[in-house]
């Protein structure tokens, strides 16, 4: 029972109280890149799929590059990937916030966390397109 004859304050909280700052907007946008996360690996397995349920390999392939050239799939995919690449920005971005590395005393500069980030994912994309095309 309350000692005070006043009713408590309850601020009001609508549905859409996160459309009000840019930072939950951010948030959101970031979290639901999880869906596609989940439709590139829908897309993988159905990958695995074709190639294993075929006898010949090239009709599995062949059965499965048809698929991903449907111009829904296409344009599915150029989604996913631009969330991939904002949910990437956004991880390295935050890297530095959340690791605190201290060199010779000092707290290293986020700038060089972010761009080391940046420069090992650059050698792993370049020798990973250099394998795909030897």
């Amino acid at each position: 029972m309350s000692l005070s004859k006043r009713k408590p304050y309850v601020r009001e909280m609508t549905a859409s109280w996160w459309k009000k700052n840019p930072f939950y907007k951010l948030y959101i946008v970031r979290e639901s890149t999880a869906l596609f996360s989940i439709w590139f690996s829908l897309i993988l397995l159905y990958g695995t799929i074709c190639l294993t349920r075929s006898t010949n390999f090239l009709i599995g392939y062949s059965e499965f590059v048809s698929f991903l050239q449907n111009p829904l799939v296409v344009i599915l995919n150029i989604v996913a990937l631009g969330a991939a690449l904002l949910n990437t920005v956004t991880y390295f971005n935050m890297t530095p916030k959340v690791m605190n590395l201290i060199v010779k005393g000092e707290k290293l500069n986020p700038k060089v966390v972010t761009g080391a980030l940046w420069v090992v994912t650059a050698i792993v994309s370049f020798f990973a397109l250099l394998f795909l095309f030897i």
